[in-house]
């Protein structure tokens, strides 16, 4: 998969990985060896609540710190811990990733190269379906706040309509996102407490947008997704009852109480509740279209 293509500069350091981990060891795996292929300078495997296989994989894949919580921290506890231990380490930059992500050699080059071009931003990345590795997943996000409330950009499009160069975005997915020790010291750390699983990395990039730091995409950097049962592409459509479900749940990634708080904290001033009457209408109707596009999945 290509990573080249950004002019060369002054590149920094390379950032400090963060990977949380809970359960799926074979994806975990795929997950170390790539980074570790790919060049990766240093490593954080959060082992969430000891499930996460730390032990068994610094002795497959030695090289990596492992950080191990007692309790179920989730996805943005997980980063939110990684990132506190590697700013304390003395890290410059952190990477944002997930157990179920690999990337390709030259990753940190582009990334480099990019980060050097655009100083103090944050910077994310074009995920494909491991799949189909010439599907996009995500190419970050678009908020409108007065129709569907965001748009995925180039959601499952092909890879050749990326546009040839980063462009400006309003929030991206934890997915092989580069942030630098600024931005944490300028707004915070994800807010796990109340995104403890998902829409923690929109919040802390719509924070960041909003504070005038740059979110930037670079369509040259390509991490793989081993995408999962909440995407029809891959997995049977839900039922009514486990999309219900998975609205209610705090810990899912179309969690209502989430994006409720998201539209509460980002939304238009005044008019959030209007605007998000509008996402839980586009929520309900949008169950109806998953339905009708995947009917082979009943």
């Amino acid at each position: 998969m290509p990573e080249g293509g950004a002019p060369a500069g002054s590149a920094p350091a390379r950032p400090t990985v963060v990977v949380p981990a809970f359960g799926r060891p074979d994806s975990t795996g795929r997950a170390l060896r790539s980074l570790v292929d790919a060049g990766a300078a240093a490593i954080v495997l959060v082992d969430d609540e000891g499930r996460g296989h730390g032990d068994e994989f610094q002795r497959e894949v030695p090289g990596f710190e492992v950080l191990r919580t007692e309790t179920p921290v989730y996805w943005t506890g997980a980063i939110r811990l990684g990132v506190e231990h590697a700013l304390a380490s003395g890290a410059k930059t952190v990477l944002f990733f997930n157990q179920d992500v690999t990337v390709a050699p030259g990753y940190f080059e582009r990334l480099g190269r990019t980060a050097a071009r655009f100083p103090g931003a944050v910077i994310g990345s074009a995920v494909v379906y491991a799949q189909d590795e010439g599907l996009v997943w995500s190419a970050g996000a678009r908020m409108e706040w007065f129709g569907r409330g965001f748009r995925i950009l180039h959601h499952g499009r092909p890879v050749e309509e990326l546009p040839g160069e980063p462009f400006p975005v309003d929030w991206l997915f934890g997915m092989g996102t580069y942030v630098p020790a600024s931005v944490f010291a300028r707004i915070g750390l994800p807010d796990a407490g109340r995104f403890p699983m998902a829409w923690g990395d929109a919040d802390f990039t719509l924070r960041a947008r909003g504070a005038g730091i740059p979110v930037v995409l670079d369509p040259g950097l390509r991490p793989s997704h081993e995408v999962g049962r909440y995407d029809a592409r891959v997995a049977p459509a839900p039922s009514l009852s486990q999309y219900l479900a998975s609205l209610g749940s705090r810990t899912q990634n179309i969690s209502l109480s989430a994006q409720r708080e998201v539209w509460r904290r980002h939304g238009p001033r005044g008019l959030w509740r209007v605007s998000f009457a509008l996402r839980f209408l586009f929520l309900l109707l949008n169950f109806v279209r998953i339905r009708l596009l995947f009917p082979g999945s009943r």
